[in-house]
């Protein structure tokens, strides 16, 4: 509880949870869709995992990227605060999935030190339709991959 109270303060501080702009809502994710937002999501880490800062924060929403401002300070927040999102050595994606209405992406991710993680990705469409990251959280299991 105490991890995910500090989380979410911690993402609310920094503006890292989602916000509820100018999307329209949805009802269902279709299959076209969650195939875009994992798509999405893998690109981010992807992106991530070879130091490229400027593929990584365009897989943002536009409300992020004028919140964090630029790429360099995107993968500094990364590096020290998401570190097992940077160095992740396992990922496992389940299917895109609605909570509360709005489109999230759920992975779980093992870091550099076995441990397991739960990523809740927001998501979020922009004015061209392709699906863009809000927000992240991270919950720390107790978990250890094996």
């Amino acid at each position: 509880m105490k991890i995910f109270l500090a989380t979410t303060v911690l993402l609310f501080g920094l503006g890292l949870l989602p916000q509820h702009g100018n999307t329209e809502p949805i009802d269902e994710i279709t299959t076209a869709d969650a195939i875009a937002i994992h798509a999405a999501v893998q690109s981010q880490l992807e992106a991530l995992a070879q130091d490229d800062a400027t593929s990584a924060f365009e897989m943002t929403s536009l409300a992020k990227r004028m919140q964090i401002g630029t790429p360099d300070n995107f993968m500094r927040m990364i590096k020290n605060q998401y570190t097992p999102i940077y160095r992740a050595v396992g990922l496992i994606f389940s299917r895109p999935e609605m909570l509360h209405g709005d489109p999230i992406q759920v992975v779980r991710i093992t870091d550099s030190n076995s441990h397991v993680w739960l990523a809740i990705f927001w998501m979020q469409q922009d004015e061209d339709s392709n699906w863009k990251i809000d927000g992240c959280q991270m919950f720390e299991t107790d978990s250890i991959s094996i």
